[in-house]
């Protein structure tokens, strides 16, 4: 970072690269204005003047595409916390290890987002001393190092009592409309039946031919001597 137009003016903007927090682009919506104090200096000797090297310099480095995502990360109103927890959600009412058809993977997904609704915003955890409850945690990405992690209110259920009373109250009551409502939803295909599954000789002579060329050599000579053989009998027999 150093240029002949001023390095020591340089040296007052280390900070903002080691606290890279205070950075932000009020064009983007996610810091629409500055999160600090207006703090304004006439003094020339603190400012980088237009249109010089050092500018540049510290301009390059701040619209750097992997410092822009980096600053996106910092905003307390854009993390992705609130998604990985809704992730985590849908493993638990549909793991990755069981296959559903496409209206029971429908369904699992609307109950995962339904539990997950209902307990966004459970309160931390308060022990009989009225004092936060916290848990000791060894995260791979801290190398091992402990750390703590506030303990929240046991979560509730009351969508699964808002679904019996719709179902033994109103579905069964007269199922005819939500069966039609059932009938309107899109199945789409199924993934395996979108390519073309080949037969298992066909199968046999690539793995044969991949891992074998010898054989496979000698199973193409067999088989054009068996149709050369085929093709000389049936002149045969037209003569």
């Amino acid at each position: 970072m150093s240029s002949r137009e001023g390095p020591e003016k340089v040296a007052k903007w280390k900070t903002l690269f080691n606290h890279i927090q205070n950075v932000h682009i009020h064009e983007d919506p996610v810091f629409p204005k500055c999160a600090h104090a207006d703090r304004v200096s006439r003094d020339p000797s603190k400012w980088l003047k237009p249109g010089t090297m050092v500018l540049y310099k510290v301009e390059k480095l701040l619209m750097n595409k992997r410092v822009l995502r980096d600053v996106e990360k910092l905003s307390h109103q854009h993390q992705t916390s609130a998604l990985e927890a809704f992730h985590s959600d849908i493993l638990r009412f549909a793991p990755k290890n069981v296959v559903f058809p496409f209206i029971g993977m429908l369904c699992r997904l609307y109950l995962a987002a339904m539990h997950f609704n209902e307990n966004a915003d459970r309160e931390q955890a308060m022990n009989l001393e009225g004092k936060a409850v916290y848990q000791i945690m060894y995260p791979k990405s801290k190398k091992g190092q402990p750390i703590v992690k506030s303990v929240k209110t046991e979560p509730t259920f009351g969508y699964v009592k808002d679904l019996m009373r719709l179902v033994f109250v109103e579905v069964f009551e007269d199922p005819a409309y939500y069966v039609e409502e059932l009938r309107k939803v899109p199945i789409p295909d199924s993934l395996s039946e979108q390519f073309d599954r080949p037969t298992k000789e066909d199968l046999i002579a690539r793995h044969v031919s991949r891992f074998n060329p010898a054989v496979a050599g000698s199973q193409h000579s067999s088989h054009q001597h068996q149709e050369t053989l085929a093709e000389s009998g049936g002149q045969h027999t037209m003569e």
